[in-house]
C-alpha cells in the first residue's frame, strides 16, 4: 500500500462524517481526498509513508510466495485471473462515449448511465459481448 492510500482511507471517513451527504458521491470525495493530500507538507506525507509501509509487508510477502509458486509449476495460473464478462467488455467499450457526451458527469452516474445502456440492449447485442 503507498502513503496516498493509507492517507485516503482515513481521509475518506473524516469527509463523509463532515458532510454525510457526500456518502454515495465516490468521485468528489475522491477529489477533496486528492485535494487535502496535495496540501500536505512532505513531512507530513512522510508520517503515512511509514504507516503504509508497515501493512505492505503481509502482502508482499504473499505475493512473493505466490511467485515462487507459480515459478515451480507454470501450469498454475494466480488466483483473481479470469475472462472479463460481455458485461465488462461493453462497458470498457461505452465508458469514453459515455464520458464525451456529458464530461461533467460523476463518476457514480456514469456508472449508471452504463447499466441503463446495458439493460436497454437486446439478447443478441449482448451475446456480440461475450
Amino acid at each position: 500500500m503507498n502513503p496516498y492510500i493509507a492517507f485516503s482511507m482515513d481521509e475518506r471517513k473524516k469527509i463523509v462524517a463532515e458532510n454525510p451527504s457526500l456518502k454515495s458521491d465516490i468521485g468528489k470525495v475522491a477529489k477533496m481526498v486528492g485535494e487535502r493530500w496535495r496540501k500536505l507538507s512532505d513531512g507530513e506525507k512522510a508520517k503515512f509513508k511509514g504507516r503504509a509501509g508497515k501493512k505492505s509487508t503481509r502482502k508482499a510477502k504473499k505475493v512473493v510466495e505466490e511467485e515462487v509458486e507459480v515459478k515451480k509449476d507454470k501450469k498454475v495460473k494466480r488466483k483473481g485471473t479470469r475472462k472479463l464478462s460481455g458485461y465488462m467488455k461493453f462497458v470498457q467499450s461505452e465508458r469514453k462515449n459515455v464520458i464525451s457526451s456529458n464530461p461533467n458527469m460523476a463518476f457514480g452516474a456514469v456508472g449508471k448511465e452504463l447499466g441503463k445502456r446495458w439493460g436497454a440492449l437486446s439478447d443478441a447485442e449482448k451475446k456480440s459481448y461475450a
